[in-house]
């Protein structure tokens, strides 16, 4: 029961994370074949707009160049994130089974585990090829970490402490 119980936590924490993932790319679902000078950056704006600034320094080719990079990383990693859902509805369909599966849960966590590592290195893959190729630091401030960085919000690395 113990162990049941673990899974479930793991599966809970997850989908929060996946959840959160998916909330990051929001601000850039329908950007579709509109010019970068015609998007709406105003989730960027509230991180302090630093990597939306460097992008409109570019030049129009280099623009057309990041927002096609840009829109190809993003889709393969929707894509990925999508696989992770239907693995944590597979768990979730096993651990509901009448008898669930304790080996299939394990197997099906560590598949999962293993498109998550993926999927953090391909963010920080494609995050220092636009620093190489453009000069684009995204998210920099939190990278080198910042203490002045507003993108945790007011809480920020305290967590929920502090919450009214």
């Amino acid at each position: 029961m113990k162990k049941i119980i673990a899974v479930l936590a793991v599966v809970a924490s997850v989908g929060v994370y996946a959840q959160n993932q998916t909330m990051d790319h929001s601000a850039h679902q329908n950007m579709g074949n509109t010019t970068h000078q015609e998007i709406n950056h105003s989730a960027h704006s509230k991180r302090g707009g630093m990597m939306m600034d460097q992008v409109n320094n570019l030049t129009p080719e280099q623009q057309e160049e990041f927002n096609e990079l840009h829109s190809k990383h993003r889709v393969d990693m929707q894509r990925s994130m999508l696989n992770i859902k239907e693995i944590n509805l597979e768990i979730q369909r096993e651990l509901t089974a009448e008898k669930p599966n304790e080996d299939n849960i394990n197997r099906l966590i560590d598949e999962k585990a293993k498109l998550q590592a993926d999927n953090q290195k391909e963010m920080l893959k494609f995050k220092v090829g636009m620093k190489e190729k453009f000069g684009i630091e995204m998210m920099g401030k939190m990278m080198n970490g910042d203490k002045n960085c507003n993108i945790m919000g007011k809480r920020g690395s305290k967590g929920m402490k502090g919450r009214a």
